[in-house]
């Protein structure tokens, strides 16, 4: 149902203004910026309609939902400069970052909060200048590092706390100047640093090589969190009586939750995203103070009481049965408003009719999505090959990669190795990507950001370093396999046939304390 990362251009089809969308201009629907969605000029209400207890629901829901003008890229509150984005709440000066809130003078990544100066993430929250950073904390100054919290001016660090100045460790907490765990003095550390040339890209790839084969050669957490109380998944903190959930934070009393980085209570089946969210089932991206809600997409911001709704997202008078798009009104079944009476007589008698058809706690199907397979974010988890995907019916989008107006294409293997040696006519260049030959530019800020931090250029596209940061973290699933010190039975996310050496809490905890 969601397309987070893929941007294309098309026209408002109330302003007429060129804008930046998530639907493509081939797709038949009716598109609004941002301002004209919000705005006052039109009304969801006017598209309501009756219900028909001769119809499945999801007939009639998927007929009213083609009707309703969809927004544009979804912007919560002011956004400043970023109009390359979507799902964002308050963004300045970002430019493709994806799902989070807070972050300014951000470039390429998804999943984040409260960020600044950062690039080429994948959840990072409350950090600062951080590059190629997945799932670190309250980080500062961090590159190519993962699963790390309170770290700061460090290079390939995988599991570390509270560490400062380290490159290539794992496993640390509260150290300095360590390199591959060992460690040395301030002088040695800065003039070994220095030898390692991490202003090239020759230096930053041989480095990560030397790193990745040091973290195999040291225990791995059985399941990654951190102030936990009886809970079962992976990568999950702050939470408690929480089970089979995957990169949530703050979570209470849930089951079958991925994604909330912001926390709920009381909930199952949630995608995202959280913050004062209790007693919801089946829903994908709903937070910032929902309440009771079942079978909903994108829906929040002090909504209570809903039912199978899309892009409500201001908290209304009253409950909600299928509705889109509807704002502060309340009693409305499929955008047309009854009194509290007549909604609460009808209501019990739609869910009778669902049980009937085997629609009631469904979420919606796959054919409401307005979406290609490869444009939506189950491509990331669930990659389908094409002809898998138009064998299984769905819809394929071809990548459209047509060569930019510029002055000259480069092979990304010609780029100079140092970022000192980048000219500031890369701004007017595209650089094929060095391994699926897809072009890609360089933005000006992208560029003063990469010489601030004495990053090389990348040398792929963006969707390839995406793909190539999900594929650094574990899947999520649980294997049971013996932990490697004391043979015990564990749950972990690492398959009984992967390289790493694994550990069970205890024996992980003995070690690294």
């Amino acid at each position: 149902m969601r397309n987070e990362r893929k941007l294309y251009s098309r026209t408002c089809d109330l302003c007429h203004a060129s804008i930046i969308s998530n639907y493509s201009p081939d797709k038949k629907v009716t598109v609004y910026c941002p301002a004209c969605w919000w705005g006052d000029s039109w009304s969801a209400l006017s598209f309501g309609r009756d219900f028909d207890f001769n119809r499945p629901f999801f007939e009639q829901y998927r007929e009213l939902s083609q009707s309703m003008p969809k927004i544009s890229s979804i912007t919560l509150g002011d956004n400043i400069n970023s109009d390359y984005t979507h799902d964002g709440y308050r963004l300045k000066n970002c430019y493709l970052i994806f799902d989070g809130e807070q972050a300014e003078d951000c470039y390429y990544g998804e999943l984040y909060g409260l960020i600044k100066d950062c690039c080429d993430f994948l959840y990072v929250k409350e950090c600062e200048l951080c590059y190629e950073c997945i799932h670190c904390n309250k980080c500062f100054d961090l590159r190519f590092s993962r699963y790390c919290n309170n770290c700061s001016s460090s290079w390939f660090l995988l599991d570390c706390n509270s560490c400062k100045n380290c490159i290539g460790c794992t496993n640390l907490v509260q150290k300095e100047y360590h390199i591959f765990n060992q460690p040395y003095s301030k002088e040695e550390f800065e003039s070994k640093r220095v030898a390692m040339r991490l202003d090239t890209h020759s230096g930053v790839v041989e480095l990560r090589r030397k790193a990745e084969d040091f973290f195999l050669t040291h225990p791995r957490r059985a399941t990654r969190g951190y102030m936990n109380e009886d809970v079962s998944g992976d990568n999950l903190s702050e939470s408690k009586n929480t089970f089979d959930s995957y990169d949530c934070m703050g979570m209470r009393d849930c089951r079958y939750c991925t994604n909330c980085m912001m926390g709920c209570n009381d909930s199952y089946d949630i995608d995202a995203w959280g913050t004062d969210t209790a007693n919801c089932y089946n829903c994908a991206y709903v937070g910032a103070g929902a309440q009771n809600m079942l079978g909903c997409f994108y829906c929040g911001f002090g909504v209570s009481n809903l039912s199978y709704c899309i892009f409500c997202l201001q908290g209304g008078k009253g409950s909600l049965f299928g509705c889109e798009a509807i704002r502060k009104e309340g009693y409305c079944i499929l955008n047309k408003q009854y009194s509290q009476d007549e909604y609460e007589e009808m209501v019990p008698r739609i869910i009778e009719h669902m049980q009937k058809t085997g629609e009631w706690t469904q979420f919606f199907p796959l054919t409401m999505s307005l979406f290609a397979y490869n444009e939506t974010v189950a491509n990331d988890y669930f990659p389908l090959a094409k002809q898998e995907t138009l064998n299984s019916g769905l819809q394929l989008k071809e990548t459209d990669d047509r060569m930019p107006d510029v002055e000259r294409v480069i092979n990304a293997l010609e780029l100079p190795d140092s970022i000192n040696d980048i000219p500031d006519d890369i701004l007017n260049w595209a650089i094929r990507c060095d391994q699926s030959g897809r072009p890609f530019k360089i933005q000006k800020a992208e560029l003063e950001y990469y010489r601030k931090m004495t990053i090389p250029l990348p040398r792929k596209h963006f969707d390839i370093r995406h793909a190539k940061r999900l594929a650094l973290r574990p899947p999520r699933k649980l294997w049971n396999r013996q932990c490697t010190k004391c043979q015990k039975v564990i749950a972990t996310s690492y398959a009984p046939d992967s390289p790493e050496i694994v550990y069970c809490e205890s024996c992980y905890l003995h070690l690294v304390y």
